[in-house]
């Protein structure tokens, strides 16, 4: 059967998320952009009825040919997201009553997070915070607010760090 969805309007082919309103993908780090980009997206997903999505990429290191290395790495690395992804439940069970939707995924930080988007159409939003205190955009600002913005179909809201809810 053919796709038509390239031909409906946007209201007809995003119509089925009109009701909640989609889901706010925000990345999970350490960095101190990360909480500030959370309590934006849950004061806004809670305003809109959205959803709230938790992305984390476990990023290759690189190490396949040491076997052992590589996977007492990938052990630390799954016990960093759980633990990265954990803290980001309770902050936002703090802020709201929301279950977020979590994305743990392989691979490169950019081209995951593009991957992640594309291949779910209930994302509505993809929310980052500016650098804090001066530091500058971080590199997820500064891809998709320049030559990465082309490969997302949907909006990039960027929360300045001092913004308070």
């Amino acid at each position: 059967m053919a796709d038509t969805s390239q031909n409906q309007p946007i209201s007809e082919k995003y119509a089925a998320h009109q009701t909640w309103g989609g889901t706010y993908l925000v990345v999970a780090d350490r960095t101190e952009e990360f909480p500030v980009a959370l309590k934006y997206a849950a004061s806004m997903a809670h305003a809109n009825k959205c959803r709230i999505g938790i992305f984390y990429v476990m990023e290759n290191q690189g190490f396949t040919h040491w076997g052992n290395i590589e996977k007492r790495m990938r052990d630390e690395q799954r016990e960093e997201a759980e633990q990265i992804i954990n803290e980001a439940c309770t902050k936002l069970s703090d802020l709201s009553d929301m279950m977020p939707t979590i994305y743990l995924v392989d691979g490169g930080r950019m081209d995951a997070l593009v991957e992640v988007i594309e291949n779910d159409p209930g994302i509505a939003m993809l929310i980052l915070a500016g650098g804090t205190q001066g530091s500058g955009p971080g590199p997820l600002v500064s891809h998709f607010t320049g030559k990465g913005l082309s490969r997302l179909r949907v909006p990039v809201m960027i929360v300045p760090d001092h913004l308070a809810l």
